[in-house]
């Protein structure tokens, strides 16, 4: 898991840093390099550095008696399945305890 954080983290977030330093060396250049542009760069890179953090830590296995393999494809799309079965119950549970509430409380009409 952690070699998948700092590859799949690691990189996207030094090309983001290295973003400032060459658009840096670009504008001391003479280079007309609008602001929004190197904003967006780096954002980018950042944003799929923190993919990449979330894909780190899905990608593990779980199972800690199963060993996971060396991308962890497999393991993530479980997790990622995991994850989302449990959202879909929470929103259930929430909703049902929502209209209990609802059903608990005097109407103040009467």
């Amino acid at each position: 898991m952690v070699w998948r954080m700092g590859l799949f983290c690691g990189i996207p977030s030094a090309l983001g840093m290295l973003t400032f330093i060459v658009s840096y060396l670009l504008v001391n250049n003479g280079t007309h390099l609008p602001t929004y542009a190197v904003f967006l760069v780096s954002l980018g890179w950042f944003g799929l550095g923190v993919l990449g953090l979330s894909y780190g830590v899905l990608s593990a296995s779980w199972d800690e008696a199963v060993v996971g393999s060396r991308l962890g494809w497999a393991e993530a799309t479980t997790n990622w399945g995991r994850m989302r079965e449990n959202w879909r119950l929470n929103a259930e549970q929430a909703k049902a305890a929502k209209v209990e509430l609802k059903k608990s409380k005097p109407d103040p009409k009467s």
